[in-house]
C-alpha cells in the first residue's frame, strides 16, 4: 500500500464503497449494541457475540456449532493477556514501538488457541481461532488502535513491504495514519475530527483505514478496486 496514493478525498470514496460492498459495518453496528458499544471480554456474553460477530465478518470456520468452545478460549485469553494490551482509548498514531510489540504477543498467543472441532471420518480435530480472527478480535476491543489483517492483506501487503509479522503490520498501519494525520492538519484540522468530516462519526480513524485498506489490496481472485485520483475527484466536484 503506497502512503502517498492516500488522500482524504479518496479515504471518503472507499469507505463508501465499503458500505456499498459489504454488510461489516451493519454486523460491526449489531456487536455494539449487543456490548454497549464497548466490548469487554471478561464478560462471556460478549465473547459470545464477538464469535457472532466473527462469523459474519467471515470467520466461518468457527462453526455455530462451537461457539461456546471460541467463546471460553477468547475468555480465558483475555484473562491471561489483557494487561498487556495498551489503553484503551490510546489511537494508533499514539502508539509506541513496545505498546504494538505487547499487541502482537497478545496475538500470537491468541491466534493458536482452539476455536472450534472440525469432525471427520470418525475423528475430531482441532480448529485454531486463526490469524484473521485474532486479529479482528483485537480490533474489537481496542477499535481505536489494533487492525484488522486478512487473507488478502497479509498477501498484498507481504508483496510490497516484506511484511512476516502482525507487529510489522502495526507499524506500517502506523505510518500510515501519521500521514493522513498531516493530511487532515493540512486542511486545518485533526485527524480525531476526520470520522466526523467525512459524515462518519460512529466510526473510529482505524474503521476508515481498514475500509480503505480493503478496498484498495487485491482479493484472492486478484481483482482490485480501483480509486479515482485527486485530479479526477476536482474534475467531478466541477460538474456539480
Amino acid at each position: 500500500m503506497n502512503v502517498d496514493h492516500v488522500t482524504l478525498g479518496r479515504l471518503a470514496i472507499a469507505g463508501l464503497l465499503f458500505r456499498s460492498l459489504t454488510p461489516y459495518n451493519t454486523s460491526l453496528s449489531k456487536l455494539r449494541d449487543a456490548t454497549g458499544n464497548r466490548v469487554d471480554l471478561s464478560i462471556k456474553e460478549h465473547c459470545n457475540a464477538v464469535v457472532r460477530w466473527l462469523n459474519d465478518w467471515g470467520c466461518r470456520h468457527l462453526s455455530e456449532d462451537y461457539h461456546d468452545t471460541a467463546a471460553d478460549s477468547i475468555l480465558a485469553w483475555h484473562k491471561a493477556a489483557s494487561a498487556r494490551l495498551l489503553e484503551e482509548e490510546k489511537p494508533l498514531w499514539q502508539a509506541d514501538h513496545g505498546e504494538l510489540s505487547a499487541a502482537s504477543s497478545a496475538y500470537a498467543s491468541l491466534k493458536g488457541r482452539l476455536g472450534a472441532w472440525r469432525v471427520r471420518d470418525g475423528g475430531r480435530r482441532k480448529v485454531r481461532i486463526g490469524q484473521t480472527a485474532a486479529s479482528k478480535i483485537l480490533f474489537a476491543i481496542r477499535p481505536r488502535a489494533l487492525m484488522p489483517w486478512d487473507d488478502a492483506m497479509r498477501t498484498a501487503l507481504k508483496q510490497e513491504r516484506s511484511l512476516r509479522r502482525y507487529l510489522d503490520y502495526l507499524l506500517s498501519m502506523r505510518d500510515l495514519t501519521l500521514h493522513v494525520d498531516n493530511l487532515c492538519r493540512n486542511h486545518g484540522f485533526g485527524i480525531e475530527d476526520l470520522p466526523h468530516r467525512l459524515g462518519r462519526p460512529e466510526s473510529t480513524v482505524i474503521e476508515l483505514i481498514n475500509e480503505y485498506a480493503w478496498v484498495t489490496v487485491p482479493r484472492k481472485d486478484g481483482r482490485r478496486i480501483g480509486l479515482p485520483s485527486s485530479e479526477t475527484l476536482v474534475q467531478w466536484a466541477a460538474l456539480g
